[in-house]
């Protein structure tokens, strides 16, 4: 797994320079493989991997800095389906990324990195996080000198500080998640959030000036807007492409997973487009005991784009959830099912197939809108007016969601007039029955929930957030239950890519709605790409039961661990609803499986940072 550790400090200040010199010799110590991959003045940043991740890696000419990760050169045309080339970086190049202090890799680069940048002239140095890419960025101070890094176990190891959980974010992610809270998990850590750079300079202290150079509203503005379908489905289909393709030039094997729906097999598509291809294996997993089955429909798409196709049975019977006793330490609470799947099935699927990379779907509902199409009448209203296509647009979401026409449309207007585009919070803390009600309470008038892009906005924009989908979240790159040191795949996610979003958020809701359907213009622009029957399906198979039978075989574990949990014990989750949510017995309990296994993610993250764990008493023995 591709890693770093930089260290950024004030090169005139004695005692930071004797901290810097302390943190870099224990670096050394612990970490010999480790390349030193830019050295300057109050700058250093160690790395470490694999071969092909560490060709990744490059030194910026001047000793100007470092770009940790895979850069491509932004293409402004949206209608060229050409893979983008690798982002060069030359003396004109380099001046330009000084001058704008990494602004101008932002707007003329896009991929999956982090730079560090180092303007002698200006006596500045900077930390810039990609807007869009799973490569995780943190920072925490020592002394006065801050630490930047990729994975939190490799800061842990120097043995530096103590790491303690910030009891506010506990609590709002106990009822909502961590995605929409400005509040740090771990006091003594703070995120780099996509697209955002730390500039640092003499005066400014240790933790540096914040900057955002990507604002994703900006996308949606009315001078921005896309909304003739036919160009919005060529430049869709076209963009897509031209990022998919661009990641095939990086991995010459790689694997996808395919469920058959439709994000999945527009990927499966655009692989099958790619030119050059890399060699291609798409997996679809399924449960053997379930009502319904993913498999016909993923053959349809493998077939169509002339990949091999493998067929996984996975069933509750896997799941080792005494894996999580293993897990390294998170900066926030990572969900254990997904990373169990991953550590088993996906690794060794990867391994046979020697993928160096896994492609999906993810970011299809979120950004071909089908999470949003509530949202697509008070849009359009906003844009137009109460106009004849408003009445229209009514009819076609109410059709879908099964409501009247003039429900939906009085539902729009009352949105329009209050600007109730916040979280539906009732509807979050109805699935967090086992929170103690104090905690909901607060939640229920916290005016905390926000995110660095909705700074300037009077309420949360709901309508955006369903946009972004898991790109409001913190990237979750490392998997926690996989060595530190193993050859794990890198994750692709083309719908994600900062091109394909940008030109997304362009298009309107109600475009995006195109012939009243979900995902209808997506089903329009890849039409040649995808087989028809799953171009014509509007649903999806679930295997249901799956969560049910897994606290059935897991009940004793789930017990041990929550019951006896530093969340029970503190009073955050209450005891009685638990105990009877994962009683044997026959009961009335109204808890989803689903909240069970969220706060067991919750509960083993916690362990990780409280007074009494192993890494305290390792670090109290260390002094």
């Amino acid at each position: 797994m591709l890693r770093y550790l930089g260290i950024v400090w004030n090169d005139t200040h004695a005692q930071q320079r004797d901290t810097a010199q302390l943190i870099t010799s224990r670096v050394q110590k612990l970490y010999p493989a480790w390349r030193r991959e830019h050295t300057a003045p109050g700058m250093q940043v160690f790395c470490t991997g694999s071969p092909g991740e560490l060709s990744r890696i490059c030194r910026l000419p001047g000793n100007a800095g470092v770009v940790i990760g895979t850069v491509f050169a932004r293409n402004r045309d949206i209608l060229s389906s050409q893979p983008n080339a690798p982002l060069t970086f030359g003396p004109t190049e380099t001046a330009a990324l000084l001058r704008s202090e990494g602004r101008w890799l932002v707007e003329n680069g896009w991929g999956d990195y982090v730079a560090f940048g180092y303007h002698a002239a200006d006596q500045k140095k900077w930390v810039l996080k990609d807007p869009v890419g799973y490569l995780p960025c943190f920072r925490t101070v020592f002394r006065d000198v801050t630490i930047v890094f990729s994975r939190i176990g490799d800061c842990l190891d120097l043995q530096l500080q103590r790491f303690t959980i910030n009891e506010p974010f506990l609590h709002a992610h106990l009822v909502s998640g961590s995605s929409l809270q400005e509040v740090p998990p771990l006091k003594e850590v703070l995120a780099v959030r996509r697209g955002e750079c730390i500039e640092f300079k003499r005066g400014n202290g240790p933790y540096g000036t914040r900057r955002s150079y990507w604002e994703p509203l900006d996308f949606s503005k009315s001078d921005q807007l896309l909304e003739d379908p036919e160009l919005a489905a060529r430049a869709m289909r076209s963009t897509l492409q031209a990022a998919t393709s661009s990641w095939v030039t990086v991995h010459p094997s790689l694997l996808l997973r395919l469920s058959g729906g439709l994000d999945s097999s527009i990927i499966a598509g655009c692989l099958g487009n790619a030119p050059g291809k890399s060699r291609f294996v798409a997996y679809t997993y399924f449960s053997p005991n379930g009502r319904s089955d993913e498999r016909p429909w993923a053959r349809l798409a493998a077939e169509r784009s002339g990949c091999q196709h493998i067929e996984c049975p996975v069933s509750p019977a896997q799941m080792d959830l005494t894996m999580a006793l293993r897990m390294d330490p998170s900066p926030e609470p990572s969900p254990l099912l997904g990373f169990l799947q991953r550590s088993s099935l996906e690794q060794t699927l990867a391994t046979n197939c020697g993928a160096s990379a896994i492609f999906n779907g993810e970011g299809g509902d979120s950004g071909f809108c089908s999470d949003s199409i509530a949202y697509a009448v008070p849009e359009y209203l906003q844009h137009h007016g109460l106009r004849p296509g408003a009445f229209r647009l009514a009819s076609q979401v109410a059709l879908l969601t099964e409501r009247s026409s003039w429900s939906v449309l009085l539902q729009a207007m009352r949105r329009m007039s209050k600007g109730e585009q916040a979280m539906p919070r009732e509807r979050i803390l109805s699935a967090s029955r086992l929170v103690n009600p104090q905690i909901k309470e607060a939640f229920r008038v916290s005016e905390r929930l926000s995110h660095p892009w909705f700074k300037n906005e009077r309420h949360l924009p709901w309508d955006k957030v369903r946009r972004l989908g898991m790109l409001i979240m913190v990237p979750e790159y490392y998997n926690v239950c996989a060595p530190k040191d193993a050859e794990v795949p890198q994750i692709v996610s083309p719908l994600y890519a900062q091109p394909v979003i940008e030109l997304l958020l362009r298009i309107p809701i109600y475009i995006h709605f195109h012939g009243g359907r979900d995902r209808g213009l997506a089903r329009k622009a890849f039409a040649p790409d995808v087989p028809e029957p799953i171009l014509r399906r509007l649903w999806k198979d679930r295997a249901p039961g799956f969560h049910d039978e897994l606290l059935e075989r897991q009940r004793a574990f789930l017990k041990e661990t929550l019951l006896e949990g530093s969340l029970v014990s503190s009073g955050l989750l209450d005891r009685a609803l638990l105990e009877e949510a994962l009683s044997a017995s026959p009961s009335k309990s109204q808890v989803y499986p689903g909240e069970i296994f969220r706060h067991l993610d919750t509960e083993l993250w916690a362990r990780h940072w409280l007074p009494g764990s192993r890494r305290h008493h390792d670090l109290e023995a260390f002094g």
